[in-house]
């Protein structure tokens, strides 16, 4: 193998964002000590470089129009809030779920660093829901949670899981599946999108000792529709690499999933409906896979049935070439988020405020 599994994690030498020449810096703020926040009917307000405490550090309920910028803080609830944004922030060391959104329109979780929590972003309902760009580290569960991100019954348009990095280390996480989708359903139109993830195990174990339940990214979890799950790489992030487990209309496509053998490995990629709902219209399409399971044996593919209208194209199952050519690159240099918020400044520097210390 030219590069070890998951080696790629630790040897960017350096972090670039956008097209090639579009350096980026990192500026820490100076954090302003704050309380914990408990906001119910408020409008148009900017929380920016605070170090807010409290387990629950911040609390909005029938809000709108906050931005929450470059900030240091254990987790967030959300209730019945619309056109939230939580940007370049650390949220970090925390019992909590670190973005708890219920029944929430038009939020944007981007460009933040999550680590040492129970699940990432965990979005119940709602539509206009977007995590992208973030650093996901040591998601700690435990089950029914231990997710990155994960949308429940999240409807509509505008839905997206995309440019996330991912890595949970063992005997420090207990990740259940890295992304899942659960009886959700977008739009013809605008299908809920899971793109561009770069979801990991360990670093030196891959998924060592991980859930046997866990996967790096599960669709139509008890049904769902209109989803595309493309350009996505898993590396040993689960027992398991993607799965669609029902629904309809989903398409599964230019995804790169590779898997070594582990005390908990299963297979790369599944089609099995266990929604005890109609499943139909599934693609799969140009896909690389090669995964190996507990048994030392390689497993990469099962349809488990149960799915009608299941269309497979130029999918490259048993790819035994994923072990000897190069890796995909990580998306950025793990702590920092693929995709923050950058401001460009008058003399063309581009620069991200973060609330926490920049290497």
């Amino acid at each position: 193998m030219k590069q070890p599994l998951l080696t790629a994690l630790l040897t960017l030498a350096a972090f670039t964002w956008g097209h090639a020449g579009d350096a980026v810096v990192y500026e820490s703020v100076k954090l302003t000590p704050a309380p914990a926040i408990n906001w119910e009917l408020r409008n148009s307000e900017t929380l920016d470089a605070q170090k807010i405490g409290g387990p629950l550090s911040i609390k909005l309920e029938s809000c709108k129009g906050i931005v929450i910028t470059a900030c240091d803080l254990n987790s967030i609830e959300l209730i019945d809030c619309e056109d939230i944004t939580i940007r370049n922030c650390w949220i970090h060391d925390s019992e909590r779920i670190a973005v708890q959104a219920g029944s929430c329109r038009n939020l944007i979780v981007e460009g933040c660093r999550i680590e040492n929590v129970v699940s990432g972003v965990y979005a119940v309902g709602g539509h206009g829901i977007r995590v992208q760009g973030n650093f996901v580290h040591n998601v700690k569960g435990p089950f029914p949670r231990g997710q990155a991100a994960q949308f429940d019954t999240v409807t509509g348009a505008n839905n997206a899981i995309s440019s996330n990095y991912v890595i949970n280390e063992r005997g420090k996480s207990l990740p259940e599946d890295c992304i899942n989708l659960f009886n959700c359903t977008g739009t013809a139109e605008s299908p809920i999108l899971i793109e561009n993830n770069y979801l990991t195990g360990d670093p030196v174990s891959g998924s060592l000792d991980k859930s046997p339940n866990g996967s790096g990214i599960m669709l139509g979890d008890f049904g769902g529709a209109h989803i595309l799950c493309r350009k996505n790489t898993i590396l040993s992030a689960g027992q398991m690499g993607i799965g669609v487990a029902g629904g309809h209309f989903i398409r599964v496509e230019d995804n790169y999933v590779l898997g070594l053998k582990s005390n908990v490995t299963s297979l790369g990629m599944y089609v099995w409906n266990q929604s005890k709902q109609p499943c139909d219209h599934i693609t799969l399409a140009r896909n690389r896979v090669h995964w190996v399971n507990k048994e030392g044996e390689e497993f990469s593919f099962w349809n488990g049935g149960g799915a009608t209208d299941l269309t497979e194209t130029d999918n490259h199952f048993s790819d035994a070439t994923l072990l000897t050519e190069a890796q995909p690159p990580p998306p950025s240099k793990a702590p920092l988020p693929p995709k923050p918020w950058v401001t460009v400044h008058a003399d063309g520097t581009k620069k991200v405020r973060v609330g926490w210390q920049a290497d």
